[in-house]
C-alpha cells in the first residue's frame, strides 16, 4: 500500500506554535523531507524526536522530488517542512505535491502556523478579500510591473521582503503609494517582533533594522478618496514633466500618479487615450 505525503505546517518563530496533530505526524512518519536539514533538526531536537532527514530545497526538488515519490510508492510516508510555515507558500514543496497528485498519491494537510494570516489578524484591516503577493521582484520591469498590479488591487495586501532589500522596497512603496498606510512586521512570534504603520509619509526606511523576517500589509485602497482628474490635465502633467532630461518615461508615469493619487496603469492608459484623441483632433 502507498504511503502518505503529509505537508507540515511548522512554527515561524516561536517553538511552542507546533500543533498536537503536526507533533504527531512528526513522530509517526518514516522520513522527513525538510528545506534545510539543520533548522528542521533544531525543531526535531527541542520536542525529542529523531528521523531520518532529506533535504529538499528550491535548487534540488526537481532532482529530490520523483525519489520522494518513489518511496511513496513503495509505502513509506513523508512529512514535507519547510523552514518556517507552510510548505509550497514562497518556500519549496509545490513540485512534489504536484508529481504526488498525478500518481494518484495521498496529499495530506497538516495547518498549522502562517505569517499571512498572523500578520493579517493584527492589521486592523477586514481580510475579505485579500491578495498575497509573495517577494517583489528584485529589479526591472518585472519589479514596476509588481508596484503596479499592488496599487492596482483594492483590498488588502500581503508580501515578504528579506531584511537585506526591506529600506529599499518601502522606499519605493512610501513614493509610488505616499497616501496608502502599510504596515511592517518584523520577526512575528519571535523575541524581537516589531510592527510599525506609516501612513501618508513614510519615513519608515531608515527606522526599520535590517535583520530578521518581515512581512509586510497594506491597507485597503480608498477609491473614493481619489479625485476626477481630466486626462487633458494628466497628459499636461506628464508632458511637462517628460523636459526634465533626468526623468525617463516611467519616472514621469509615477510622478503623475503620487501627484494625482491614481494608480500608476491608469495613468499609462490615460495618458495613451489622451495622445490618440490629440492625433485625431489633428
Amino acid at each position: 500500500m502507498a504511503g502518505s505525503l503529509f505537508v507540515v505546517a511548522t512554527p515561524i518563530g516561536n517553538l511552542e506554535d507546533l500543533t498536537f496533530r503536526a507533533l504527531r505526524i512528526l513522530k509517526e512518519v518514516d522520513v522527513i523531507a525538510a528545506e534545510d536539514t539543520r533548522r528542521t533538526s533544531k525543531l526535531l531536537s527541542h520536542y525529542g524526536i529523531s528521523k531520518p532527514l532529506v533535504s529538499l530545497h528550491e535548487h534540488n526538488e526537481h532532482r529530490e522530488s520523483p525519489k520522494l515519490v518513489e518511496r511513496l510508492v513503495h509505502g513509506e510516508s513523508i512529512a514535507l517542512l519547510s523552514d518556517a510555515g507552510t510548505p509550497g507558500i514562497s518556500d519549496p514543496g509545490t513540485t512534489l505535491v504536484r508529481l504526488c497528485r498525478q500518481q494518484g498519491l495521498a496529499v495530506v494537510p497538516v495547518p498549522g502556523p502562517s505569517a499571512v494570516t498572523a500578520a493579517l489578524s493584527v492589521s486592523g484591516w477586514p481580510a475579505t478579500p485579500f491578495t498575497f503577493m509573495g517577494f517583489p521582484p528584485t529589479s526591472g520591469q518585472a519589479r514596476g510591473g509588481w508596484f503596479d498590479k499592488l496599487g492596482e488591487t483594492p483590498g488588502v495586501v500581503v508580501f515578504f521582503e528579506s531584511p537585506h532589500r526591506i529600506r529599499r522596497t518601502v522606499g519605493e512603496y512610501g513614493e509610488i503609494y505616499p497616501n496608502r498606510p502599510i504596515i511592517v512586521h518584523r520577526e512575528i512570534t519571535k523575541i524581537h517582533e516589531t510592527s510599525a504603520e506609516w501612513a501618508n509619509s513614510i519615513n519608515g526606511p531608515n527606522e526599520i533594522t535590517e535583520r530578521g523576517e518581515f512581512v509586510l500589509v497594506v491597507g485597503p485602497l480608498e477609491v473614493e478618496s481619489r479625485p476626477d482628474w481630466p486626462p487633458e490635465l494628466i497628459l499636461s502633467i506628464f508632458e511637462s514633466l517628460q523636459t526634465v532630461p533626468a526623468l525617463s518615461e516611467d519616472q514621469c508615469q509615477r510622478a503623475v500618479a503620487a501627484a494625482t493619487g491614481l494608480q500608476v496603469s491608469k495613468i499609462r492608459s490615460t495618458i495613451k487615450k489622451q495622445k490618440i484623441m490629440v492625433k485625431r483632433q489633428i
